[in-house]
């Protein structure tokens, strides 16, 4: 008799394991791509808002990473932001008609190594003169009828890298 309940058992214990695999599976599908993506190690997210109230603000907003900077005017719309959660790298374009403050914001008198990271919205060919920083680590620019702003590859001496997502010491 003790023959007979070996196999019921194990077939028991495979089929439990199945419906596990199973639910976990119909789970994640259920859960969406986020959940994925959050267990995918250098990621590299990208979020779009229409308006500058549709993203979040710092102070106002656990999603540390896609806040507006503080330099990003209000009037801001059609806002692409992209960064990269294991290596320097955050970028950001917008439309604006106010435009940032630049009188606010530092010249930068020499390239930093252009852009750390890529990403689809941001222009192929970034100016290496005529840039400023506001403060957080990125140069920033207007090209075309667009404002961009970019961790560089190398710091910017003096900068509060925090808000750049830099992580190489």
């Amino acid at each position: 008799m003790s023959t007979d309940t070996q196999p019921t058992t194990s077939r028991r214990t495979l089929r439990i394991a199945l419906a596990s695999s199973a639910a976990l599976s119909a789970l994640l599908l259920t859960a969406g791509c986020s959940m994925i993506q959050d267990i995918v190690p250098n990621k590299t997210p990208q979020k779009h808002f229409a308006t500058y109230s549709d993203a979040p603000r710092s102070g106002e907003s656990k999603d540390m990473a896609f806040f507006m900077p503080e330099w990003v005017p209000e009037d801001a719309k059609d806002i692409d932001v992209r960064l990269n959660a294991s290596a320097p790298g955050y970028v950001i374009g917008f439309a604006s008609k106010e435009g940032v403050d630049t009188d606010s914001c530092t010249p930068l008198d020499e390239s930093y190594g252009g852009s750390a990271m890529q990403a689809d919205f941001l222009p192929e060919d970034l100016p290496t003169t005529g840039l400023v920083t506001c403060g957080d680590g990125r140069a920033v620019a207007e090209i075309g009828d667009r404002w961009y702003g970019w961790t560089t590859k190398d710091a910017i001496p003096g900068q509060d890298d925090s808000s750049t997502l830099r992580t190489d010491g």
